[in-house]
């Protein structure tokens, strides 16, 4: 089973670094190949297994621009601003230091941190970066990222030479990041800059299927709302807030993937 886990493991991850800009084709084609590796059957009763020895805590950006500008408009008005790519407020320095009290009360040792690419989770990363242990692996993914959504510029981030110049003295990695097709605006082609509801808990279910399978004891994940409440099926986070992910929650997610797929 654990020579399984591996060659899954490093299907998914060479799969992520190859790219591709449509998560459905994406997905139809990864998944199957894990068939031709293992069965269904086999494949649930390993990541049940993996995800029963994981702790995996998610952590919500600190308070951000939009956050602010949120609740002093109606939704749809909200939605028509086209905040592009917002930056933390004055806040995240008051919400993050009772973060760093958290991280030094319970002292996790991190496997690994992943990061979602936009600038409030990079920014509220650099924040805590040193209350997070030193040999944890940080990795920047947009299969963290929040969802895209019609007029939406706020989920929208930097193109990757510029996430890398900017965090080049860093340990954030970026060899995790897919095809740049999300970050620009695609002139006419209005509708294309939209990822969808279904497209976004499809991108969900492969980045859990992809920590199930990670060798990782302790992960943490930072990143958004949206993708918190989609990742199990209750609860709620707050700016600068951790929680740990309820692993029955991320094994349905799971198994919801692949029968969906049949």
């Amino acid at each position: 089973m654990q020579s399984q886990s591996k060659e899954i493991l490093s299907l998914i991850e060479s799969s992520i670094k190859k790219g591709n800009t449509d998560i459905k084709s994406f997905a139809s084609s990864l998944l199957s190949k894990i068939k031709k590796i293992v069965t269904q059957e086999k494949l649930i009763e390993i990541v049940r297994s993996n995800l029963s020895e994981k702790n995996i805590y998610f952590i919500r950006h600190a308070e951000s621009e939009h956050n602010v500008l949120e609740s002093k408009y109606s939704v749809f008005e909200f939605e028509k601003l086209n905040i592009h790519d917002p930056k933390l407020t004055q806040r995240c320095i008051e919400q993050t230091n009772c973060l760093k009290k958290i991280l030094n009360e319970k002292k996790i040792h991190f496997n690994t941190v992943f990061v979602s690419p936009l600038s409030r989770t990079i920014q509220t990363y650099r924040l805590i970066e040193k209350d997070i242990n030193n040999d944890a692996k940080i990795i920047v993914t947009d299969f963290a990222r929040e969802v895209v959504t019609l007029h939406m510029d706020k989920n929208k981030g930097k193109i990757l030479s510029q996430l890398k110049e900017e965090n080049k003295n860093t340990k954030l990695g970026f060899e995790y990041m897919t095809k740049e097709y999300w970050w620009f605006d695609l002139g006419e082609k209005k509708d294309d800059e939209s990822e969808g509801s279904e497209r976004f808990l499809l991108r969900l279910k492969l980045f859990i299927l992809w920590l199930a399978f990670r060798p990782d004891k302790n992960i943490l994940i930072i990143s958004h709302s949206h993708v918190f409440v989609n990742m199990q099926y209750s609860g709620e986070i707050y700016n600068a807030d951790m929680i740990r992910l309820n692993n029955k929650d991320l094994l349905n997610k799971i198994i919801s993937l692949f029968q969906n797929d049949e």
